[in-house]
């Protein structure tokens, strides 16, 4: 084929005449690990859903922005138009899901942080009937928070950063922490080493990190979710996953281990969350 009728050819291409999908993610500019990795999963999905994109950051002079407001924002889809946050989320239901988690169902994997004292209380721990005689604290307003609640455990709430001082203080026994932020949060907010993660135990329930877009934007979230699919199947995210800096630790601290494994219900997921997560999940341990 002479390079005239390449370039025809190339002209007359669904994809050369495709719109660019603009996606305008909340939290893009958030110099975190966490944001990162759901930046590299986007650009990874997107680039193999073939369709022409770009991404930037949404415009929001507030760099305190909450989770509600960038829902609030999605929702008119004028400053942003995709968010990733916790499924189950009680904001999202005005917002549209792309059903696939984002860590594969890694997001349901839980670890507790403890002071002197709970971390030795911690190795009488083999049942949810056991945790229930501790205290847990955790986020006003988390779907964490409410899981908790919901399996019968004692909660106390506060917000994110004075929750390690109250640990501190033994105001309560144990923070519920991700797998994936606890070893580095360790690091930030406790120089003394005041606090451990209990060893052997995990606390497990179905939840991950899910994209949410603005209603009526079925271009992004058809691309998206066909471009999560293919690195799904093709095994880019998986390798994603092992290699990214906000993962990579915490999925080799996983492999062969043979930890206390708490289940506990998570009844806030919809019926397409739910779904997803079964669909979609890895196990960890392997």
């Amino acid at each position: 084929m002479s390079l005239l009728c390449a370039a025809f050819a190339r002209a007359q291409s669904p994809a050369a005449n495709a719109q660019v999908i603009e996606i305008k993610l909340a939290d893009l500019n958030d110099d975190n690990p966490l944001i990162n990795y759901r930046k590299a999963v986007l650009e990874l999905a997107m680039r193999a859903s073939g369709r022409p994109f770009s991404i930037k950051g949404c415009q929001v002079a507030d760099v305190a922005t909450s989770d509600q407001r960038y829902v609030e924002l999605v929702q008119t889809g004028q400053y942003c138009n995709l968010l990733a946050t916790s499924a189950g989320s009680g904001m999202t239901r005005s917002l549209q899901a792309i059903p696939f988690p984002i860590y594969l169902g890694g997001g349901g994997y839980r670890v507790l942080l403890a002071n002197r004292h709970s971390l030795e209380r911690a190795r009488s721990i083999r049942s949810l009937d056991d945790l229930r005689a501790f205290t847990i604290g955790s986020g006003i307003g988390w779907v964490d928070t409410s899981i908790m609640q919901s399996n019968q455990l004692k909660v106390v709430q506060s917000n994110y950063l004075n929750l390690f001082e109250m640990l501190k203080a033994g105001r309560f026994d144990f923070y519920n922490r991700s797998i994936f932020e606890a070893a580095s949060e360790l690091e930030t907010y406790d120089p003394a080493h005041q606090l451990a993660i209990v060893p052997d135990l995990v606390l497990y329930y179905p939840a991950d990190l899910f994209f949410y877009t603005t209603p009526g934007r079925d271009d992004i979230r058809d691309a998206l979710l066909d471009g999560l699919r293919k690195i799904h199947r093709n095994r880019a995210l998986l390798d994603l996953i092992q290699k990214h800096r906000s993962t990579r630790d915490a999925r080799l601290a996983m492999l062969g281990t043979h930890p206390r494994v708490i289940e506990l219900k998570n009844d806030r997921l919809t019926p397409i969350e739910h779904q997803a997560i079964q669909t979609y999940k890895m196990d960890w341990f392997k």
